[in-house]
């Protein structure tokens, strides 16, 4: 004897069906989440990048002949490494002319913020206006994973994305003995915090005592607390004289999003 069935719930059945093949069809059109790839050149100078865990980061910027290259100015342990470089046509730079193109290649690896700086192999061999040096600012967020985003004086005037709760770092250059000092304006909203009071805001590095002269690097700690935007500016006054005029200033805006829901 044939089995009935209530036309109600057939339809039923027939809609789930249905809705579950296609999302078993969708998924494999989908595959397996890709790493995304970044490209920058000499265009792209000073530019802030964002990145996952994972994805690739290619820089190309121009050079005078495939002898001469570009490197890092640093590691960047436990966030980007680099894996491969190559010699590409001067056009691939972005320069109009350029003889050669150096490729360098990195992976991101694990969380944080940094700055990329790039210096030609050679002293004098860039080829641009980049005079050897390039730089951009590079931020690695990992799902789920809150980071410590650094910034030197080499981001002034910059704008940086964190997440909430990110840490983020500032480091300025200072001068042993020279009765200057950096001062942190007055924050005008919630969206980042002093992680330390006042008086412990500044945190310098432990070493050997310095000579006069000497840089010291100065060390600013935030945590970004809400979405939004805010700007954070400092000032590197005499420590003795209130009424004299700033030696320099370094501002940085930030900006906070808000999570996914």
């Amino acid at each position: 004897m044939k089995s009935k069935c209530v036309p109600s719930i057939c339809r039923q059945h027939g809609t789930l069906f249905a809705l579950l093949a296609l999302l078993l069809f969708l998924g494999v059109l989908a595959g397996p989440a890709r790493a995304e790839i970044v490209t920058l050149n000499a265009n792209d100078n000073g530019k802030q990048v964002q990145l996952t865990v994972g994805d690739q980061l290619i820089v190309r910027l121009p050079t005078i002949s495939p002898r001469y290259g570009w490197r890092p100015t640093q590691a960047y342990p436990g966030q980007l490494t680099v894996t491969g470089t190559n010699i590409l046509p001067g056009i691939e730079s972005g320069v109009p002319g350029a003889p050669a193109t150096f490729e360098i290649r990195f992976m991101a690896i694990g969380p944080g913020g940094l700055d990329l700086a790039l210096v030609s192999a050679r002293p004098g061999t860039g080829y641009s206006s980049l005079g050897g040096y390039f730089h951009a600012y590079v931020t690695i967020d990992k799902p789920g994973v809150a980071k410590n985003v650094n910034i030197t004086e080499y981001g002034n005037h910059s704008r940086v994305t964190v997440n909430q709760d990110d840490q983020l770092l500032i480091r300025l250059d200072n001068t042993v003995g020279s009765g200057y000092t950096w001062e942190v304006m007055p924050l005008t909203n919630d969206v980042v915090k002093a992680i330390a009071s006042s008086s412990q805001t500044v945190l310098k590095k432990p070493r050997k005592k310095a000579k006069q002269g000497s840089p010291d690097d100065v060390t600013f700690q935030f945590q970004a607390m809400h979405p939004g935007q805010t700007t954070l500016r400092f000032l590197y006054r005499n420590a003795t004289d209130n009424e004299a005029p700033p030696r320099r200033d370094f501002e940085l805006q930030v900006e906070v999003p808000k999570p996914p829901k």
